[in-house]
């Protein structure tokens, strides 16, 4: 467990990495591979969209660049995410009816049961990625879930995810997958219903 000083050291290398948010291309293109083992291709129109089909969602560290940016016909779409970018950040999730937060995922208490939350490349840079999981294991009816493992810990990255640690926090077996290119890696990733 990391103490509020040591997070807010790597959530301070984090937003310096996203610097002024401007020149966000490359993790676009990244997000097309998480797509992939989200299956959220299921609900792809024309055009690089997304129909959710009236589901209501929330993305569990969604950045600057949330895949719900993508989508469409929605009930309730919530970003959390404490990092301090630019307030035309905010200002872009507002235009497009999303719920930015501001706010540490482990400090969110949702105020409906969603019917997904997403999580994509975000629990290695959080405080407590065990708080968050059971969040949105009470929270969520779906979780789709895309995450780096076995990467090792440096600066904005203070935990080593493993397999087998998000086995037992998920409560479900998750699949792995290395891969090469822009997104690379070993990855952990799956689709859990939680009813």
């Amino acid at each position: 467990m990391l103490t509020l000083e040591e997070w807010q050291a790597h959530n301070e290398w984090e937003r310096n990495w996203w610097h002024n948010c401007a020149n966000t291309f490359e993790e676009q293109l990244k997000q097309e591979t998480y797509v992939k083992y989200l299956k959220l291709n299921q609900f792809a129109l024309p055009g690089h969209w997304f129909d959710l089909k009236g589901k209501s969602v929330f993305d569990v560290g969604g950045g600057p660049i949330s895949l719900l940016l993508r989508c469409k016909n929605f009930s309730e779409a919530v970003v959390v995410d404490p990092c301090p970018f630019p307030e035309w950040v905010a200002d872009r999730y507002e235009c497009a009816g999303i719920t930015y937060l501001p706010v540490c995922a482990e400090d969110y208490i949702p105020i409906i049961r969603f019917d997904e939350a997403w999580i994509y490349n975000c629990l290695q840079h959080v405080m407590n990625p065990e708080k968050i999981i059971d969040m949105v294991i009470h929270n969520a009816r779906k979780v789709r879930i895309f995450e780096y493992i076995e990467v090792g810990e440096c600066p904005g990255h203070p935990h080593n995810l493993t397999e087998e640690m998000l086995d037992d926090l998920f409560q479900r077996q998750g699949l792995t997958d290395r891969l090469d290119g822009l997104a690379h890696g070993k990855i952990y990733f799956g689709v859990f219903n939680y009813g």
